[in-house]
């Protein structure tokens, strides 16, 4: 039996592929340890996988705000030490990087400590940390057609889907909707920020609920972790039925919430987008224009070509009524879906299998 490491802390998108890592490797009878932040979210979705050992450590993700960046600089230098004692301690064999600030000092640690590592990117644009550390890796996972450069980089890197958890499997849409609250009939918008949130879908969302009820579009808004609890709107649409809208702080049963969903509007998270194809559904994307080297932009443009969204910047976000209306009214028949990844999924087996081969060797 060897044991595991495995970096997924800060975002949902770090966490969920570290957890169906973690997942499959348990399946085989091999120990695993992840390593989190002291992020809310991070709590939050471990509540779910208590069978896990878990750990938390006090890395903080980079600024450039003076005072800031040097307690990144602080709490990364304590955090290596922490990683160097607990590799020794627990005698950890393979370090798996999912990105991210928490990635940094566990694999600097194994790679002191002369232990394999393997590292794992989920979006279109290779993050910084992944870009620092694919140097003293073993083996490198990338999205297709994306390269490092380097041909020393290229002979180690595998192109593989982003791994989902063992839950994200589609269930009867009636059930779903039950589950959620929701009526069972009827189309529903599904607008989710994220792992935590999205202020301006959140609010698109509220100033637009009478609008789409009008039209019988139900919204289900998963509002993000800060918010505060669950919130039932009712509204009616323009035969007088009434439509039943539910905002959510957070949903840790991904599979029930897209499952119930006709057309999801969300931002561009590669573990999202990811999910949402496996179960062939319909995107509108607003990418965070924020987001670090603007990868959610590059992830939005690859689920456009691939047939599976629309893109509306955040800045056009005024229209995003009347695209969504104009949808529903075609019956969704504007998406041509590329259902062949929608049928095979992302295959977590591959990527154990490259994962142990390399922590034998």
């Amino acid at each position: 039996m060897s044991i595991y490491a495995i970096s997924c802390g800060g975002t949902g998108g770090h966490i969920s592929p570290g957890i169906a890592i973690a997942e499959e490797l348990t399946q085989r009878n091999q120990k695993c340890l992840l390593l989190v932040s002291e992020k809310t979210i991070d709590g939050v979705m471990l509540k779910k996988y208590g069978n896990f050992e878990s750990m938390t450590l006090s890395a903080k993700p980079f600024s450039k705000n003076p005072k800031k960046f040097w307690q990144f600089i602080k709490a990364q230098a304590r955090s290596f030490f922490e990683c160097i004692k607990l590799i020794r301690k627990r005698n950890i064999d393979c370090v798996i990087g999912m990105g991210g600030f928490t990635s940094v000092p566990i694999v600097l640690a194994a790679f002191v400590l002369r232990k394999k590592i393997v590292l794992h990117e989920s979006n279109r644009i290779v993050g910084k940390s992944i870009r620092i550390l694919s140097h003293l890796a073993d083996m490198i996972f990338l999205p297709e057609g994306i390269e490092l450069n380097g041909k020393f980089l290229s002979q180690k890197t595998i192109h593989a889907p982003i791994p989902l958890r063992r839950e994200m499997r589609k269930i009867n849409k009636s059930e779903a909707r039950k589950i959620l609250n929701l009526s069972e009939d009827g189309f529903l918008l599904t607008v989710l920020g994220g792992s935590q949130g999205a202020e301006a879908l959140n609010e698109w969302a509220m100033q637009n609920i009478e609008k789409l009820n009008s039209q019988g579009v139900a919204v289900c808004c998963i509002r993000g972790i800060k918010s505060h609890g669950n919130k039932l709107v009712e509204g009616k649409s323009s035969s007088g039925e009434t439509v039943r809208n539910v905002f959510l702080p957070f949903c840790d049963d991904m599979h029930v919430l897209l499952s119930a969903t006709d057309l999801l509007l969300c931002r561009a998270g590669a573990g999202t987008i990811a999910e949402a194809m496996f179960f062939s559904l319909p995107m509108i994307l607003v990418p965070y224009p924020n987001s670090a080297d603007n990868h959610q932009e590059a992830n939005a443009m690859y689920a456009a070509e691939k047939g599976s969204a629309f893109i509306i910047h955040q800045d056009n976000i005024e229209l995003l009524a009347g695209v969504i209306l104009e949808s529903f009214k075609k019956n969704l028949k504007n998406f041509k879906i590329d259902r062949v990844s929608s049928k095979k999924g992302p295959d977590v087996k591959i990527i154990v299998d490259r994962i142990q081969k390399i922590s034998r060797s």
